[in-house]
Parts: C-alpha cells; structure tokens; sequence
C-alpha cells in the first residue's frame, strides 16, 4: 500500500472540506436561483393578472360611460368611456407582450382582441345614435343584445386567461416550495455531516501523521550516523573534482577558439555563395534577354523568307510578260516586213507608209534586244532569289537551333542557379549554427568557470556538511523526545 506524504494528506483533507462546501454551495445556489427565477415568474403571472382585470375594468368604464350617456344624453357622462377607450388598447399590447412565451395565451388574445373591437364599435354605434336620433334608436340597438353578447364573450376569454395563469401560479408555488424544503434539508443535515465526516478525517489523519513521523525520526537517526561518514569522502572527491574541472575549463577555452575560427569561415562561405547566386541570377536574366532577341531574329528571319517567295513569284511573272513582248515583237516585225512589201507595191503612195513600218520593224528589233536583256537580267535575279531563299531558310534553322540552344542554356543556368541558392541557404544556415555554437561555447566556458568556483566551494562546504550532519542527529534526537519516540 502506497503511504502518503504529510503535505499531501493535509491537502487530501482540505480538498475534501472544500468538495463538500463546494458540493452544498453549487446546490444551495442551483436551488436560490431555480427560487429567485419562480419568484420572477410569480410576479409575472400577477401581471398578466393586473393587466387583464385592468382591461376588463377599462371595458366596464367604458360600457358605463355608454349606458350613462344613453341615458342622460350629456357629454359628462362619456368621461369614463373615453378613458376607458384610451387605457384598452395600451392593455391590449401589454398583454401581447407579457405573454410573448405562451402560445396558449397568445391565441386567445387573438380572439380577444377582434372582440374587444367589435364591442368598441357597437358601444360607438350606439353614442353615434343617440347624438344624431335620439335615444329610441339607441336603444334598438341595444335590445338586440349584441353589445351583451360580446362582453359576455370577452368575459370568458378573460377568465379563461386568469385561470391559465393561476394555475401557472399554482405550479411555480410548489416549485418553490420544494426548491426551499431542498434548500432547508441540505443546510440541516449536509453540514452537519460534513462536520462530522471532516472531524472523523482529521483523526485518521492526525494519527497516521504521528505514526510517520516516529519513523521518519528513526530513519533520520540512522541516516545522521551515515551522513557523518560520508562527509569525508565527500570532501576528498571535491578536491578531485576541482583538479578535473580546472583541466576541462582550458580544453573548453581551446574548443572555443577553434569554434571561432570555424565560425569565420562560414561566414566567408555564405557570403561566396551569396554573391554567386546573384551572378547566377544576373546570367539567368542576360540569357532570358538573349532568348527573347533570338526569338524576334527568327520571326524577322521568317518575314524575309516570306518576302523573298514573293519576289519569287513576281520574278517568274515577269518572266512571263517578257515572253509574251517578245513575242510582240515578233509579231510586229513580221507586220513590219509585210507592210514593207505592201508599200514597195503600191508605189509613189506606198513610200510613206514604207518608212513607218521600217521604223515599226526597227522597234521591234529594239524591243527584241530589250527582252533578252531583260530576260538575261531577270534570270540572275531569280537566281540570286533561289540562293536567297536557301539562305534564308538555311539562316532560319540557324537561328531556330540557337533558341533551342540558348533555352537550354537557360534552363541549366535556372538549374544552377536554384542549386546555387540551396547552397547559400545552407551556407546561411551553417554560418547561424556556428554562431548559435560559438554562443554555446561560451555558455559552456561561462558554466565550466562556474563548476570550478563550485567545487572549490564545496571543498569549504563539506566541513560545513559535516557540522550540520551533527546538527541534524541532534535535532532527530529532540524530535524524538517531542513526540515520545523511543
């Protein structure tokens, strides 16, 4: 069986005290609040009640400010009508709001309220009557027993409505009643019971605290003897510990400064890598820029090819303007000769015409001369378009295998540059953790300075030790004859 400590069965003993009041006092205020809300609910009940004899009271006023009026036909007697008139309808909305959480109760004001209404209008209709027919006509109205009939109606609804009520009353009384005999049974036998179960604890507790003690004395006694003999092995070991922790503290301090020189040195690393991920950054740009001027030579590239094809085919057009010429000069060198022939036979007549066709003949030949040359000409130049062509696709794939090229270049310069700021970020993280190091270092310097002062310390304190090691058999001798230990 597990034995427990003196604290702890002091404590064990107030936080049962403090369960049980904590027990009654959660349950005097469950029941005080379950009280103060019925008596909230009570006074609301006679609200609802007040309010409902006011407005049976206001209609009464008001019917016998009628009546009083038919009868004597003077305004005075309209006072408490009037007044009666006013105060209905502020009872009216009271009532709705007072009970807003009874649905029962909220039904029946919805009746009420259109009866209400119709006994205001027939009571009205009636005054209206007697001011302007007289009391005869009045009075028919009133031997038909309408206005009779709805108060009767308004009656009962408004009893009905006291009834619930009532018996709403009658239902929180006994709540509260039974909360408050609650209330009382818990007062009158909880605390006594919690005194008696607190005094019957503090005995068992008390008893066995005394029955720790003595063996607590005991084994300080016996423990005193020990503590005695050690102090001296103590205080040998404290002076070999000392000569061990003045060695450790100069291994520290060379540690240290080997740390520091590491430290430098990352250092120096991360700021390498830094700047080479920002030359790899600026060579990602500078090839992206030459990508991008690459890419705009292959689109000119492309235009020129198309241009050329076009100055292609309107050579070749040519080429066929220049043979349908020539073959107009044929044609009109021919006519030429034939018209020369014509004009030889007609004579005197025919020499003019002779010169004309001579000269057709020599323009002709021109033309002739013309088209060759032309033809000569348009032939280099379809030449010279054919080696364009081929140059230009030839310059195109060029251009083409250098974007690839210079995309590739790119992407491993990308590759590099990633692999390049990993390393920086490693290089960082090696420069903090060597610096985090160097902070340990000291630490570790500043904590072994200290356990050398503390061992030459404890080398003092041993003696100390043993003093007190003497008082202490002492103070478990008195001890043991305070609670009479033998």
């Amino acid at each position: 069986m597990t034995k427990w400590a003196v604290g702890t069965k002091i404590g064990a003993g107030y936080a049962l005290a403090l369960f049980m009041l904590l027990v009654l006092g959660l349950f005097s205020y469950r029941n005080a609040a379950e009280l103060i809300e019925g008596a909230k609910l009570r006074a609301h009940s006679f609200e609802v009640l007040d309010r409902l004899g006011n407005l049976l009271s206001a209609l009464q006023d008001a019917e016998t400010g009628q009546r009083g009026y038919l009868v004597a036909g003077e305004e005075s007697y309209l006072q408490p009508y009037n007044a009666g008139i006013a105060s209905i309808s502020e009872s009216l909305q009271e009532l709705r709001e007072q009970t807003i959480d009874n649905p029962l109760q909220q039904r029946r004001i919805a009746i009420l309220e259109p009866l209400v209404s119709d006994k205001l209008a027939e009571m009205k209709e009636t005054i209206d009557l007697r001011k302007n027919q007289g009391f005869d006509a009045a009075l028919q109205i009133v031997r038909t027993d309408r206005g009779k009939n709805e108060m009767d109606d308004i009656r009962k609804i408004i009893s009905d409505m006291q009834a619930e009520e009532e018996g709403l009353l009658k239902t929180r009384s006994g709540k509260e009643n039974s909360g408050a005999r609650a209330t009382l049974s818990a007062i009158l036998y909880g605390i006594p019971s919690a005194i008696a179960a607190l005094a019957l604890l503090g005995y068992f507790v008390t008893r066995s605290i005394s029955v720790q003690l003595k063996e607590s004395i005991n084994q300080l006694a016996s423990s005193s003897s020990q503590i005695l003999a050690t102090t001296t092995q103590v205080a040998s070991g404290a002076a070999e510990t000392a000569t061990a922790v003045s060695e450790t503290t100069a291994t520290v301090e060379e540690v240290k400064q080997t740390a520091q020189l590491a430290s430098q040195k990352a250092k120096n690393v991360s700021e390498s890598a830094q700047k080479a991920s920002q030359t790899a950054v600026a060579g990602k740009k500078s090839v992206d820029d030459s990508v991008k001027v690459m890419q705009g030579i292959q689109d000119r590239m492309a235009q020129i090819a198309e241009r050329i094809v076009e100055l292609s085919e309107q050579g070749q057009t040519i080429g066929e303007i220049i043979v349908s010429v020539n073959d107009l000069a044929e044609q009109s060198s021919i006519l030429a000769v034939n018209a020369a022939i014509e004009a030889n036979k007609a004579g005197e007549h025919g020499k003019g015409f002779a010169v004309v066709a001579q000269e057709i003949k020599n323009l002709a030949e021109q033309s002739k001369q013309a088209t060759a040359r032309v033809r000569s000409i348009l032939t280099e130049i379809q030449k010279g378009t054919s080696s364009a062509a081929l140059a230009a696709e030839q310059g195109a794939k060029v251009v083409e295998e250098g974007v690839r090229q210079s995309r590739a270049a790119g992407e491993s310069i990308s590759l590099l540059s990633e692999s390049i700021n990993e390393a920086a970020q490693a290089s960082i993280q090696i420069a903090a953790s060597s610096q985090q190091q160097m902070v340990g270092m000291d630490q570790v310097a500043l904590a072994m300075e200290n356990i050398r002062q503390a061992s030459q310390q404890n080398v003092a304190g041993t003696k100390q030790a043993e003093a007190a090691a003497r008082n202490l058999h002492e103070l478990g001798r008195h001890l043991g004859e305070m609670i009479g230990a033998k």
